[in-house]
């Protein structure tokens, strides 16, 4: 009976180490939750079109949690294509077992992103100094790539945030009309600090 018990759980142990390893790794491919998060999305803001290929469903070992991952989809807000490399949207195992669409963290990876468009888009946003000075001394150039890290809390509200990435060939008028030429440069940012290098 114990050689029975021991062998028995020795098989689910073992089942568990394999599922978790492959969804770490390969992850379960599915389309099941693109209506979810599409219709998510538009509900927050009719302004978005988005269509998705399939979402992987992945198990973050340090993290310990279950993710959603989908490449290249496509996303366009207010007549602006955003292009996105990858999107990772972490939830708790709690959460997905109660039936509950609760987002706790997102990774957002984009690459080639035209400062213009990028003014297009701050362009539409509420005033702030931030605003203004992007639409009024930013020229030409891209953001080549950039990882946005957030932490949400109730009603996807950003309680926290982590972003870097790189500027390649932007014009940037400073004051007193000097400005400087085709800057590259990488940057970090998050609540409390921003550094700017290279």
């Amino acid at each position: 009976m114990k050689k029975i018990i021991y062998s028995f759980f020795l098989i689910l142990l073992s089942s568990v180490i394999l599922l978790l390893t492959y969804l770490s790794t390969v992850g379960l491919e599915t389309s099941k939750f693109n209506n979810i998060i599409i219709s998510e999305i538009k509900k927050k803001d009719s302004n978005v079109k988005i269509s998705l290929d399939k979402i992987k469903i992945k198990f973050d070992l340090k993290k310990l949690q279950i993710y959603l991952s989908t490449v290249e989809p496509q996303i366009i807000y207010r007549e602006v294509k955003i292009p996105i490399k990858e999107i990772n949207l972490y939830t708790k195992i709690i959460s997905l077992l109660k039936s509950k669409n609760e987002i706790n963290h997102a990774i957002i990876a984009l690459e080639n992103f035209k400062i213009k468009d990028v003014q297009k888009l701050a362009a539409k946003i509420k005033p702030s100094n931030f605003k203004t000075y992007l639409l009024n001394n930013f020229s030409n150039g891209e953001i080549e790539e950039i990882l946005i890290e957030v932490r949400l809390g109730e009603n996807l509200k950003i309680s926290n945030y982590k972003v870097n990435g790189s500027l390649k060939n932007v014009n940037i008028k400073i004051f007193n009309g000097l400005s400087i030429q085709d800057v590259s440069l990488n940057f970090i940012s998050d609540k409390k600090l921003t550094l700017v290098n290279s």
